[in-house]
């Protein structure tokens, strides 16, 4: 047996040891990519409508990872977000998020390695993170506080300790909340929403396995993305187009202004998956101008978006349209406001 004169400095050369073993081993783990993973990975965003009433919805399709660099991205297709209604859905897609411009939301951060050390240890790190948010063709800063924990020998999470709270006008939000709350009756809608997530990501020897899944994944939303539509949910959609009121034309005239191009190829797209759905281009106008001029313009600028739409493949017998003039105004034709909800080109489902 050792003596006791030799028993400390060899029971601290046993800690130093294990030490070091410990931190090399959380080293090698975070020098290495890791990938995420979407299956146990979650994003929620929070709003708030009327009094009180709230509302949590998720995004289904996320994609990102972390380099050894410590350089990290995150993609959010936000035409995923699911609330469990189609209606809300779609419209939460179009109206809000404008995915037909803005299809996906970027952030990205640069983490710092040297903060993770104790990521060996059983207990999380709460880590102050940074992030650039690129989303509705804006970039801002956000900063917040994450819980990372080490949840495996090749897996970890990040997680908020607090939702973060993002008000619609940092991203340009205001006027599609506005079109939300006008779709839904002018029911008030808290101009705001908090963001909570929690995001798995994987190692070594998972890595494989995590991007063999994610090219399966692509796959599936590829033939999701071209899957029929059904008859009622291309008037959903055909609804929710005419709510964006976002079909454009040069002033007092038919020719539509390239804006509007983004919105129609995404009609004409959904259009193209419900083959036996026949519908109404409908032209209103605002009460500037005679009536048989408004009557004559509205005409003219339906069939520009008819044949915007023919010229993508859509067949010219499944469309018809017509116009109105100014003869059924949404809104009092008393402010510039108004006027304009009333210049606007609406999508019916055809009466057989």
């Amino acid at each position: 047996m050792p003596n006791s004169s030799l028993r400390a400095p060899l029971l601290l050369a046993l800690i130093l040891a294990a030490t070091g073993a410990h931190r090399a081993g959380a080293q090698d783990f975070l020098n290495q990519d890791w990938v995420l993973d979407p299956a146990r990975s979650h994003i929620y965003l929070q709003t708030e409508k009327l009094d009180k009433v709230i509302e949590r919805d998720q995004f289904t399709a996320i994609e990102g990872g972390v380099r050894k660099d410590g350089r990290a991205s995150i993609k959010i297709d936000l035409g995923s977000l699911d609330t469990g209604i189609d209606l809300r859905n779609v419209r939460m897609r179009f109206l809000l998020f404008e995915t037909f411009r803005f299809p996906s939301a970027e952030i990205t951060a640069q983490l710092d390695k040297t903060k993770l050390q104790g990521l060996g240890a059983t207990k999380p790190v709460n880590y102050p993170l940074k992030v650039k948010v690129g989303m509705h063709g804006l970039e801002r800063e956000i900063e917040t506080a994450v819980w990372v924990t080490r949840t495996g020998d090749t897996t970890v999470s990040v997680a908020t300790i607090n939702p973060i709270v993002v008000s619609a006008e940092s991203f340009e939000f205001t006027r599609g909340v506005a079109k939300l709350a006008d779709a839904m009756g002018g029911i008030p809608i808290v101009p705001s929403a908090s963001i909570t997530f929690e995001l798995t990501f994987g190692t070594g020897a998972v890595k494989p396995e995590l991007e063999a899944a994610r090219a399966e994944r692509e796959k599936a939303r590829e033939q999701e993305a071209a899957a029929p539509i059904t008859n009622e949910g291309c008037e959903t959609r055909l609804k929710v187009m005419t709510e964006t009121n976002a079909i454009y034309f040069r002033t007092a005239s038919a020719e539509l202004d390239r804006k509007s191009e983004p919105l129609l190829d995404a009609g004409a797209d959904f259009a193209g998956r419900c083959p036996s759905v026949r519908f109404v281009v409908e032209g209103h106008t605002d009460s500037i101008g005679t009536k048989a001029y408004n009557k004559r313009l509205s005409e003219q600028r339906a069939q520009s978006v008819v044949k915007y739409l023919t010229a993508k493949g859509l067949d010219a017998a499944r469309i018809q349209s017509t116009g109105y003039g100014d003869t059924r105004p949404v809104a009092p034709n008393n402010s510039e406001a108004n006027r304009a909800k009333n210049r606007r080109i609406e999508f019916k489902v055809h009466a057989n």
